[in-house]
């Protein structure tokens, strides 16, 4: 007697039905870069600190697991993610023999420095002293604000993501935004005080294809940086432009 004759006599028997148990469909949660990539969109955002980026890397984000979580990556350490996900995709996928299927290692770097390429790479840059009181009024990472003063804060503001957990030591913002020679990687970077502006011209320049909404911006209730002038005195005034002169020179910030 097999098991369906069994079945059959049970569900006679005591006028039961004996179904089987469904299997549980697994969802495979994708992989994803990092938030600074949205491949739908075909752009990259790099989020330098304290720059207004959090309202357009929820614009952009994509579900899926990052490689690296850290929102706050340099565009070099993005395009070098790039292909370390093309080379992750490609690992473990052999299924015949001998294995002539696969992509090289030289088509993965070539296709990550295509997608480099192509895509559109923007971030967004905020005044130097502004920028100072943001990061000394912050309410996430390194607190500060009751632990010391801000002019002790500006003699010990040294780089441009101070107060991060997760610090990348470039002194300016620009830094974030150059390869190691200096050569600028972006296509585009807005002042994060002209945002309204900047939605216009990138959605222009992409032809539509990426409309941000400036409605969605993160704002901190006890930040003082749009009175940041109020904050400083003519020493601290001076600490900020000389240790940030790069990025006020670059960007023409007054104070």
């Amino acid at each position: 007697m097999n098991k369906q004759q069994i079945k059959k006599i049970f569900e006679k028997t005591f006028k039961i039905e004996i179904s089987r148990p469904k299997k549980k469909l697994v969802k495979t949660t994708p992989l994803i870069i990092n938030q600074a990539i949205n491949f739908e969109k075909e752009v990259i955002f790099i989020a330098s600190p304290k720059t207004g980026t959090t309202s357009v890397r929820t614009q952009l984000e994509q579900p899926g697991i990052p490689i690296i979580e850290n929102a706050h990556l340099d565009i070099s350490q993005i395009r070098d993610l790039i292909y370390i996900y093309l080379l992750k995709e490609s690992l473990g996928t052999n299924t015949t023999f001998p294995n002539g299927n696969i992509v090289s290692d030289d088509e993965l770097r070539q296709k990550a420095d295509k997608i480099f390429n192509s895509y559109f790479k923007f971030s967004s840059v905020r005044n130097p002293w502004a920028r100072a009181v943001s990061l000394y009024s912050r309410r996430e990472g390194v607190k500060l604000k009751d632990k010391m003063t801000f002019d002790e804060f500006c003699e010990n503001h040294i780089y441009a993501s101070d107060t991060c957990f997760h610090p990348t030591l470039h002194r300016n913002q620009l830094d974030w935004l150059t390869s190691n020679d200096g050569k600028l990687l972006m296509d585009y970077v807005y002042k994060v005080e002209e945002f309204d502006k900047a939605i216009d011209e990138i959605s222009n320049i992409t032809n539509g294809r990426l409309k941000l909404d400036n409605r969605k911006r993160n704002v901190n209730p006890n930040s003082k940086s749009s009175d940041y002038r109020n904050m400083f005195n003519e020493r601290t005034r001076k600490i900020i432009e000389k240790r940030f002169e790069k990025d006020i020179d670059y960007f023409k910030y007054r104070f």
